[in-house]
């Protein structure tokens, strides 16, 4: 019976042939152009795989101790994609993203020992590669953006333009390098794909030249497969909820429409037979009324993040509170409907509101405002924009004034900037996921501005 030889993937390599017949005797050998070649054959077979330099015939333990690297990224990857409904499905939409975060810490630190990285994912829209997780790197200041774009976006613009992992060997030398760690001078970025589709990149640094190789490489770009693979399941999750949710709200709106429309029209007829009777018409007219606020009430629920639920009532009360009476609140949405809300709603406390529809116009008058040496008594701003995002606008409320509180609100679905994660480790007071009740924002300003004041 013929020996059963390790098998070894050669990568990009034009070997002579004594060179390869010499290999060829103790290694069943495979030969590919790229490395994401061979992470396709690493992902549907086993290899006792080893990366070749010139001047060095790899032996058996080197083959063996890449193995076993590749088995442990394997089991990392399938820790990472451990995220059933059941247990994933409770968790709201920051929980979800501090979990993803710190299960691809753990993975990267047990399997390589690094600690400083990023990922970023691609906004198919825009173009934009937006940060979802920094460990130890300097996030971008506001207004600076990377797009996957071949030159002038730093190597994560490159990388993600390419679709090919890129190697840093020394950031002095490199004219992609942007800055990232302090005193960073290595670094290995690879795409995340997905499906051939890549959908963003990941990002390691060295305080070390030259600290990454090419195993290195192939090794990042399998446990990156699981890095995509997890990000699209938490995806999933997060539609599915939204998905859920509206349709139930939809099927109650369509179950209780006929018996509501039953309900007024034999109000209506009541009202004719008791015409004559002022007292049975009065109780009558406030029926008709009360099923008139329920229609509307249901109507907003399925409206979604594009309303806040019970302000028709708090509207209509006139007293005014005093730890808001006299407060400069900033208010900022796109949503016309949800900004004047809220406006209307804080003005009826005594609240001096100052409302944007965007995030540019947010930050420029808070900028605008620190420098005549002024700032808001608070911020409430919705996460999703078409400009700038809920983040931008809270680190410009935050290097303005580092005692402002921000509340951020967000609605059903996936927030591409995670402006709720960043905010949230940098002091966001807390966010609020639409469509929410308007006392529950009002019980959060209250909290927001007793803080305020208790820390001046």
């Amino acid at each position: 019976m013929a020996k059963m030889l390790p098998r070894m993937i050669l990568i990009g390599i034009d070997l002579e042939k004594g060179t390869r017949d010499r290999l060829a005797e103790d290694f069943e050998i495979t030969e590919v152009n790229r490395s994401d070649e061979a992470i396709e054959l690493l992902l549907n077979s086993e290899f006792d795989a080893g990366v070749f330099e010139p001047g060095k015939v790899p032996d058996s333990d080197l083959a063996r101790n890449l193995q076993v690297k590749i088995n442990d990224v394997d089991d990392a990857g399938g820790k990472l994609l451990d995220l059933d409904a059941e247990r994933v499905s409770p968790l709201n939409l920051a929980e979800r993203l501090h979990l993803l975060e710190s299960r691809v810490a753990d993975g990267l630190l047990n399997l390589f020992g690094w600690r400083h990285f990023e990922v970023r994912l691609l906004d198919r829209e825009t173009a934009k590669l937006e940060l979802v997780i920094a460990n130890g790197i300097t996030p971008l200041p506001i207004g600076h953006v990377i797009h996957a774009r071949i030159d002038g976006n730093g190597i994560s613009g490159h990388v993600a333009a390419v679709g090919k992992s890129y190697i840093c060997r020394d950031s002095l030398k490199d004219e992609r390098w942007v800055d990232g760690m302090e005193g960073g001078r290595s670094s290995l970025t690879i795409p995340l794909r997905l499906h051939e589709r890549t959908i963003g990149v990941l990002n390691v640094e060295s305080a070390q030249p030259d600290r990454f190789n090419d195993e290195d490489r192939l090794l990042l770009e399998l446990y990156g497969r699981y890095v995509a693979m997890t990000v699209n399941i938490l995806d999933m999750l997060i539609v599915e909820r939204y998905t859920t949710n509206k349709r139930l709200s939809n099927n109650v709106l369509t179950e209780l429409e006929s018996p509501i429309n039953e309900i007024e029209e034999e109000a209506s007829t009541l009202l004719e037979l008791a015409s004559d009777d002022p007292a049975v018409q009065e109780h009558l007219g406030r029926i008709t009324e009360s099923l008139a606020a329920m229609k509307a009430r249901i109507q907003s629920c399925t409206a979604g993040p594009q309303t806040i639920l019970g302000a028709e009532e708090v509207l209509h009360q006139e007293e005014l509170e005093p730890i808001l009476s006299g407060r400069t609140v900033m208010v900022v949405d796109d949503e016309p409907v949800v900004r004047q809300t809220i406006s209307a709603v804080l003005e009826k406390r005594g609240c001096s509101v100052v409302v944007c529809k965007d995030g540019s116009a947010a930050i420029n008058r808070i900028q605008s405002a620190a420098s005549r040496s002024e700032c808001f008594d608070l911020v409430i701003s919705d996460v999703r924009m078409p400009d700038r995002n809920g983040y931008e606008v809270f680190k410009a409320a935050k290097d303005a004034d580092e005692k402002t509180p921000v509340i951020l609100m967000t609605g059903f679905g996936y927030d591409p900037h995670h402006s709720i994660v960043r905010s949230s480790q940098e002091g966001l007071h807390c966010f609020l996921f639409k469509p929410f009740q308007i006392e529950q924002l009002l019980e959060e300003v209250y909290k927001a501005l007793v803080i305020e004041a208790d820390m001046s």
